[in-house]
């Protein structure tokens, strides 16, 4: 099921290929994402959200949101992560994983009301798909992942036993790909997963 590819085998117009996979015709580049992730989780020893929001200064906030699973604003020059108190508690780490994506690649764009809405509104922008990669990188390690896979279980077990939404295990497999580790994707999860 998993083949491990010698990383001198990936060249560069192959590796662009993938970024635009992964990003269409996306702003940021994968590595950036992907290594702002691990050096986030290297920072503070951790790849809980919650505790590397707090470490960033970010404050996290739970409220009872009506169609919402979370968002993210930029106000007075403080950083805020909202996420909908009633969700179950295996979600709230992926909302804060993804918003925590927001904060730190478009803090820009949060400054703007307007760009709010559109966010809001429009989940396959983008900056919810970069999101939504730094999620994916920032919960799960590829050891943790290819652990699981190791055992021969099927797509849907994997997601069940590291308490991820098969979208989110999805992300990660793009990552894996990008990676160089060959595996067969399931779902090719769009951005709009956590509109859900």
């Amino acid at each position: 099921m998993i083949q491990r590819k010698k990383p001198s085998v990936l060249r560069q117009s192959h590796q662009s290929q993938k970024t635009k996979i992964l990003l269409g015709d996306g702003i940021k580049l994968v590595t950036e994402i992907l290594e702002h992730a691990q050096k986030l989780v290297d920072r503070f020893k951790t790849r809980n959200p919650f505790e590397i929001a707090d470490g960033l200064g970010v404050e996290v906030w739970q409220r009872p949101l009506v169609k919402l699973k979370g968002f993210y604003t930029y106000a007075r020059k403080s950083r805020y992560i909202i996420i909908n108190s009633e969700l179950d508690e295996v979600l709230k780490p992926l909302v804060c994983a993804h918003e925590l994506g927001h904060d730190q690649f478009h803090i820009q764009l949060a400054r703007y009301t307007l760009w709010q809405d559109v966010m809001i509104s429009n989940m396959s922008t983008r900056p919810e798909r970069e999101a939504n990669l730094f999620a994916a990188e920032l919960l799960l390690s590829d050891e943790a992942v290819l652990e699981v896979l190791d055992e021969d279980i099927t797509f849907f077990n994997a997601a069940r036993m590291l308490y991820v939404p098969p979208e989110l295990l999805d992300f990660k497999f793009q990552i894996l790909k990008f990676k160089g580790i060959r595996l067969n994707a399931v779902l090719n999860a769009s951005s709009n997963f956590l509109k859900r």
